[in-house]
């Protein structure tokens, strides 16, 4: 309902998961990038003429802008210009996920001048060996000079918040007791340890949530602790989270999806990605419109769920993580 009222009343509510460029400069073995026949569909970048046709179509309406969502955006182009025009487009919260390999110190200041309002940092190992082993093409040693530049673009813009992104598996999950030692001289604001998941084929295929569980109490826990003491927000999964991954429940998962859908817009430069909006013929109302997006809120709402929707309905990966400050 409160969708359909921001809906209605025009107001901004979309969270844009944008992929600007198909290509990342790693092979991470949890990533479907390890794979050699999902990298040949991984391909495709927009112009510079695209991302302002986006900026005027969409950007009026988004609440949140998430850069970098399964690609890595410092190898775009024009992801200096992305952002200013989501800054000038008055966009409230202008969030970027990136692996830093490619990033400098002038770059990540631009970045924030621009508008770049968080900087997520994904990492899957707090030690040299871990961290090369799961992020095939990276530099422990870059990790932790990047590291440094956000020590010293914090001094100058504290307004910018600092997140770190953790996927945990049974070979990754002991370096969890090193976030003091790697986090000495800048404390994230946010750490999210995630549980592995299966997205799509990759080199690494070990998801077991047994042996996660069994190292539960002596890493998550202490992980969490670190956090508590240092004033840092902590979202990880509980036990029984962790437990319900991979099973199904039809009627929760067409909510999740439902809700999960709704305030969410993703858009990647695949071939036909015009085909889900053309921002150089329509705006996201124009678009709402053709997609009838009142009649299938309504229809969700009161519980007439069709029976095209039941049939297409998926798996939600999302969890009901805890959330600790």
């Amino acid at each position: 309902m409160g969708i359909l009222a921001l809906h209605l009343l025009k107001r901004r509510y979309v969270n844009l998961f944008f992929d600007p460029s198909l290509s990342c400069n790693l092979r991470c073995r949890m990533c479907y990038f390890s794979d050699p026949e999902a990298r040949k569909d991984m391909h495709g970048t927009f112009t510079e003429e695209d991302i302002q046709a986006i900026a005027r179509s969409l950007f009026h309406r988004v609440l949140r802008l998430q850069i970098g969502c399964g690609a890595e955006p410092t190898t775009f182009k024009y992801l200096d210009e992305l952002i200013r025009l989501a800054s000038e487009s008055g966009v409230p919260h202008i969030s970027m996920t990136t692996n830093g390999q490619l990033l400098t110190l002038e770059r990540m200041k631009q970045l924030v001048e621009n508008g770049l309002d968080e900087l997520i940092l994904s990492a899957h190992g707090l030690s040299e060996k871990v961290y090369e082993d799961m992020m095939p093409n990276a530099k422990f040693a870059q990790f932790l000079q990047t590291l440094d530049y956000l020590k010293t673009v914090k001094a100058e813009h504290p307004q910018l918040k600092v997140r770190l992104n953790y996927t945990i598996n049974a070979d990754n999950i002991q370096d969890l007791t090193l976030l003091p030692e790697v986090f000495a001289d800048i404390k994230p604001n946010v750490i999210q340890l995630r549980p592995i998941q299966k997205i799509g084929e990759s080199d690494y295929n070990n998801f077991s949530m047994e042996q996660i569980l069994q190292m539960y109490d002596e890493y998550v826990k202490p992980a969490v602790k670190f956090c508590e003491e240092n004033d840092i927000i902590c979202i990880y999964p509980q036990r029984e989270n962790l437990m319900s991954i991979g099973h199904k429940d039809a009627a929760a998962n067409h909510v999740n999806s439902v809700i999960e859908m709704l305030p969410c817009f993703q858009l990647s430069p695949y071939k036909e990605w015009k085909e889900k909006i053309d921002p150089y013929r329509e705006t996201f109302e124009d678009y709402c419109r053709r997609t009838h997006r009142v009649k299938f809120i309504l229809n969700n709402l009161f519980g007439r769920v069709s029976q095209e929707n039941k049939e297409e309905e998926g798996t939600t990966k999302a969890l009901n993580y805890q959330i600790k400050q």
